[in-house]
């Protein structure tokens, strides 16, 4: 009995321990409010942190386990992660530090060094409360900036603090920016301890269980900052233009013609054209620049974006003056568009489409999402009232709806695009009434899909991988559909990069669509050309990259065809573009049937060719000056010395160095 009585005790003991030394904090992942995933950190008094993180975002999300052990200072011993990444690539990343040396080893990367001051090891993938801890490091500093390994220095600085309320809690935080990571700030809200509170991204975002009535408001909070920053950047980094500005010496290129007009002079006057041709002696102007030896040319388009205020820059440094936002949140879309058209903020023009899906597990996270075919005819006309020239149907639209949304869209004089609906084909698609197809995947799923292929999920990726490679693409059947194509004067938006990264890249070895900047940018941004973003097995390596050729192929064919092209990313702005353009010249088109593309053609496909999209009198003065000609080498596109928007220049090296990227020219 008293062995009994002293073995429950015993017990007791050990469990009241286990209780003292750990302490669970459950947090929940948010998608449009709802519950969508979860983060539980486990803080244990040796230091020793674990985690388990997922989140279901359309059939794509992390599942994530961690092992983080500190110091008394905070100090990063060990780190441990595995599991699956977002795309569901195998994640198996450690860190360690020990006796001052440090090393790291994941699927896509290996290194090692000695360290003699305190460091933060940035990990390649992980939790929300992994980016915490190592912010909380950088804050431990007296300086609050700590050197990052691989390499890098990160600072930490507080924006703001606000007290949160749920019933009868309250709790205090306070917003946190982290650079050095990223090309902008990391925005992180701790609590009151310097305990990881939340992080929002938009339509995304985490809380503490309980606390999810808060986000929203922690979300208006944070975009004012975010602002903050950006009107920052604008005041230091924008030029105002003179009234009459003179640029003399320079090659224009007449984008029309296809050629390469030498020693012009243009001038512009608030911010328009005025004149352009060789003789310069009676044009007088108040400002004058020299571009010799450069070819001046109109501002580039993106036909495919998703507009951020933080992308505005790098469009802009790209030299790129106009883009089309294809899915966005109407009221955070127009504030965009109105700080970027007043120039508090850097960025470009930007041309809206209405998005539309059906509301569904793998329902898109922006836009409108309608439960009945009535409401999605609803919200076509809620956009048509605004004044969006297109919509955009997204991968959840019933098969069904598609001809009478077609239908409603052209009567009020719009465009309609969009992904193709699952389990339906694109064949059946266009004859419903679409205007365009965005993303040249969608054109091979037309053969490759069958009746039973959820194309809402990542099969629309990886079914094109494995067969799109095996498609005779000079069948009968392949032929008589770009000729439906054609003949139905479809628009095709290829965004073949991000497939083509998809195909090509191996962990370990830079993504080859990046590998000619990845060492202009910071390093954790390099870091992020390493790691596949399928999972694809040794066996199926070929066939992805004779798919990846498979696409290049279909891009000519299109063209030969006469089917209208629009050059555009989804992807990382202005660099995803040049490289856009690089593979069109790599599938077979001409250098200036390129720049068409990406100048006057797709200004006629916005309906603004009257406007802009070439250097011609009465147009506005929406221009790029790069040292190169883009004629004879397309890459020239890359080396912007400086981007002209209307009545505003900016220098292309600037705007790089102040994100942290290196110029791909000094000329200023």
């Amino acid at each position: 009995m008293k062995n009994k009585v002293w073995s429950v005790l015993l017990l007791s003991l050990i469990l009241s321990s286990v209780s003292a030394e750990t302490r669970t904090t459950e947090y929940d992942w948010l998608t449009l409010g709802k519950k969508s995933g979860e983060l539980k950190v486990s803080y244990h008094t040796d230091g020793k942190q674990t985690t388990t993180f997922k989140f279901n975002d359309r059939g794509r999300g992390p599942n994530i386990s961690e092992e983080i052990h500190l110091d008394a200072s905070g100090q990063l011993l060990s780190f441990k992660a595995i599991g699956k990444s977002y795309m569901g690539v195998q994640v198996n990343e450690s860190f360690t530090l020990s006796e001052q040396k440090a090393k790291w080893h994941s699927t896509n990367e290996q290194g090692e060094t000695i360290v003699n001051t305190p460091v933060a090891y940035v990990n390649v993938e992980g939790s929300p409360e992994s980016l915490a801890v190592l912010l909380r490091a950088v804050l431990n500093q007296a300086d609050q900036t700590m050197a990052l390994l691989p390499s890098g220095t990160a600072s930490v600085q507080e924006l703001l603090s606000t007290t949160v309320k749920n019933n009868e809690q309250e709790k205090k935080v306070k917003l946190m920016a982290l650079s050095g990571l990223s090309l902008t700030p990391n925005y992180v809200w701790l609590d009151e301890h310097n305990q990881l509170f939340a992080v929002t991204y938009g339509w995304m975002g985490m809380t503490p269980v309980g606390w999810n009535i808060v986000l929203e408001d922690l979300q208006k909070l944070q975009d004012e900052a975010d602002k903050s920053f950006h009107l920052k950047q604008a005041k230091s980094l924008t030029e105002s233009l003179a009234d009459t500005v003179l640029i003399k010496n320079v090659n224009v290129l007449d984008v029309k013609q296809g050629k390469l007009l030498s020693d012009q002079a243009v001038l512009i006057e608030a911010g328009v054209i005025k004149a352009v041709g060789l003789n310069t002696s009676d044009l007088k102007a108040t400002q004058i620049i020299d571009g010799h030896g450069k070819t001046l040319m109109p501002g580039l388009w993106d036909m495919h974006t998703h507009i951020r205020l933080s992308n505005g820059l790098l469009q802009i440094a790209a030299g790129v003056t106009s883009a089309r936002d294809l899915g966005n949140n109407h009221d955070d879309l127009v504030q965009t568009i109105k700080a970027f058209d007043n120039g508090e903020v850097i960025g470009p023009h930007v041309y809206k489409a209405g998005f539309i899906d059906q509301k569904s597990p793998f329902a898109s996270p922006t836009g409108k999402l309608a439960e009945t075919l009535e409401q999605a005819l609803e919200y076509v006309d809620w956009y048509a009232e605004r004044g969006y020239p297109q919509i955009k149907i997204y991968s959840s639209i019933t098969p069904d709806w598609v001809k009478s949304i077609a239908e409603r869209t052209h009567q009020h004089g719009m465009k309609l695009s969009g992904h193709i609906p699952s389990f339906m084909t694109t064949e059946q698609a266009v004859k419903d009434g679409y205007d365009e197809i965005q993303h040249i995947n969608m054109l091979f799923l037309n053969f490759l899909a069958g009746k039973d292929d959820d194309t809402r999920t990542p099969v629309r990726f990886t079914l094109v991988g494995e067969k799109a490679g095996s498609l005779d693409l000079n069948s009968k059947k392949v032929k008589d559909f770009i000729e439906l194509l054609k003949d139905q004067e479809i628009v095709v938006d290829p965004t073949v990069t991000i497939f083509h990264s998809m195909f090509m890249n191996k962990p370990g070895e830079i993504d080859p669509n990046f590998a000619m900047i990845a060492d202009h940018l910071p390093t954790n941004i390099r870091r992020s050309f390493l790691g596949s973003t399928l999972e694809i097995s040794e066996q199926q390596i070929p066939n992805y990259r004779r798919s990846a050729q498979a696409l290049l192929k279909m891009v000519k064919m299109l063209h030969d065809a006469g089917i209208q092209l629009v050059a555009g990313t989804d992807a990382i702005s202005g660099f995803t573009l040049h490289r856009e353009l690089e593979l069109y010249v790599e599938a077979g088109l001409s250098n200036a049937d390129v720049l068409r593309i990406a100048t006057i053609e797709a200004a006629k496909v916005a309906g603004q060719a009257d406007q802009t999209g070439s250097v011609e009198v009465g147009k506005k003065a929406d221009l790029v000056l790069v040292d190169g000609n883009p004629l004879e080498n397309i890459s020239a596109v890359r080396k912007a010395v400086w981007t002209i928007k209307g009545e505003k220049k900016y220098s292309s090296a600037k705007l790089y160095r102040s994100i942290g990227i290196k110029p791909f020219t000094d000329i200023e």
